[in-house]
């Protein structure tokens, strides 16, 4: 703001003291002062005025079409400026994510699914089938879910707590058609999801307490607790971060290829 405060000036200037000048002069004169900025790469200072083209002369269609053409190569200029940069910490995170995802195996079955997911390698389902454990995953657009196995009397768990002390996070409760309940040869199973939207501060929770000794609660008719081993909050701690990879590579990707297509248009414009 400290930067606009000659702009004011400028303007207050140009408003007052040319009371002889008709208004496509003045607009004019504000035109050329943008256009003085822009060379100076001053690109706020240019912006403010032609804004100002625009409200203070709305009826001076010429001087406006030019300020358009102006605002259109000041907005090419900050794509021509931005996009590397983009490019270049895309490039960085995309090195960190080849890194990353070693630990991991992805699954995609083609047939029904658009977006795979990404597994810690230690925790393998067929591995894991007789203890109670959660099992996190992110998908390839860096979405965060949980899976809750259970193995033991019936609980019909629809909701998890993670406790470390007296500090705790909680998911969401579940609808019934995120619980799965079954009988494997008279033992009673659960398996309950939790997507991204369900899970609040659970994962971060847990990832962020990976040195301390965290406590998972099933909460349903019934409440079953258990410690998480090392592995698992090293498991969930290693997600957290692929996820939030992925999340932040996606979002470049998106402004990247939103810069891209304006970039095209401006230089169409601008032909």
């Amino acid at each position: 703001m400290k930067n606009l405060k000659p702009i004011i000036g400028i303007l207050a200037v140009l408003l007052t003291a040319c009371g002889d000048l008709t208004d496509e002069q003045l607009s004019q004169k504000l035109l050329e002062e943008a256009q003085v900025h822009f060379a100076k790469k001053e690109v706020n200072a240019a912006k403010l005025l032609i804004d100002s083209i625009h409200t203070t002369y709305p009826k001076i269609v010429k001087t406006r079409r030019m300020a358009d053409t102006l605002s259109w190569r000041i907005e090419q200029f900050e794509i021509d400026r931005n996009l590397p940069y983009i490019d270049s910490v895309l490039m960085v995170k995309t090195e960190e994510f080849e890194v990353q995802k070693k630990l991991f195996r992805f699954e995609k079955d083609d047939k029904y699914q658009d977006v795979g997911n990404f597994v810690i390698k230690s925790q393998k389902t067929e591995a894991n089938v007789d203890r109670n454990y959660v099992k996190p995953y992110t998908d390839e657009n860096g979405n965060f879910y949980v899976m809750s196995y259970y193995i033991g009397g019936k609980l019909q768990h629809n909701s998890l707590r993670a406790n470390v002390g007296e500090l705790f996070a909680e998911t969401e409760t579940v609808s019934p058609a995120d619980v799965h309940e079954y009988n494997d040869g008279g033992v009673h199973r659960e398996m309950v999801l939790f997507l991204n939207d369900m899970l609040g501060g659970f994962p971060q929770f847990i990832a962020e307490n990976e040195a301390e000794k965290v406590k998972i609660t099933l909460l349903g008719t019934r409440s079953y607790s258990y410690f998480l081993p090392q592995s698992d909050k090293e498991a969930f701690l290693k997600t957290f971060r692929l996820s939030s990879l992925l999340k932040d590579m996606r979002e470049m990707r998106l402004q990247q290829k939103k810069m891209q297509h304006r970039q095209l248009q401006l230089t169409q414009k601008l032909q």
